[in-house]
């Protein structure tokens, strides 16, 4: 009966929690706060989403999944609808929480994060915490089917993986090669005008 009325629960605050919109009042590496007449909401996100977000003071809105536990309510937040429900189809992966879905997508873009999957890419899964080897050859396993059909960003996270090794071999970091490829045009076709961009951005900073 416990366990009955847990998931009543969990379905019927899942209806209710779709969307907030409200001010950016705190911003930490973990979670946000979004303040909406009068009440204070943490939300934890990834970090493609903080980068994403606007300034503490500033208006923003999340797409929400509510994650109740026996022992814990948590609000997880997403710019997008598409990054909502891939957040809840990693989690659909056996072994894979919503802390770890929420690493996962802080690597990339949703479009990327599909294209590594359908390309087997486990040394790309294995940037977020807490993924090792065994658990990215299961999230490729069981959500690959999923999700061919139609893709056509393998070969664009394939040249964004090729230019960041490379950054990284020039000696910037990876976390700042990563950031700044994405800021790259999709203008330049080869790689050498990728990288000649990409370095032109860094010089810059």
């Amino acid at each position: 009966m416990v366990v009955l009325a847990l998931a009543i629960k969990r379905h019927i605050i899942k209806v209710m929690f779709y969307s907030l919109e409200g001010t950016l009042s705190q911003k930490t590496e973990k979670f946000v706060a979004l303040e909406n007449q009068g009440l204070g909401f943490r939300i934890f996100v990834s970090r493609e989403t903080l980068e994403k977000l606007p300034k503490i003071g500033e208006k923003a809105k999340l797409f929400l999944h509510y994650h109740l536990r026996e022992d814990a309510a948590e609000l997880y937040g997403f710019l997008t609808q598409q990054e909502m429900e891939f957040f809840e189809l990693l989690t659909s992966v056996s072994g894979i929480g919503p802390k770890s879905a929420l690493g996962l997508l802080g690597l990339s873009t949703v479009d990327n994060i599909k294209a590594a999957i359908i390309a087997n890419k486990t040394e790309f899964l294995n940037r977020a915490p807490g993924i090792g080897r065994k658990t990215a050859e299961r999230i490729i396993l069981e959500l690959k089917s999923k999700l061919i059909g139609g893709h056509d960003g393998v070969s664009r996270l394939e040249g964004d993986l090729e230019l960041e090794d490379a950054l990284v071999d020039l000696g910037y970091d990876r976390l700042t090669s990563r950031q700044t490829i994405k800021k790259v045009s999709g203008t330049p076709v080869s790689f050498d005008e990728r990288l000649k961009e990409a370095l032109k951005m860094l010089g810059k900073k």
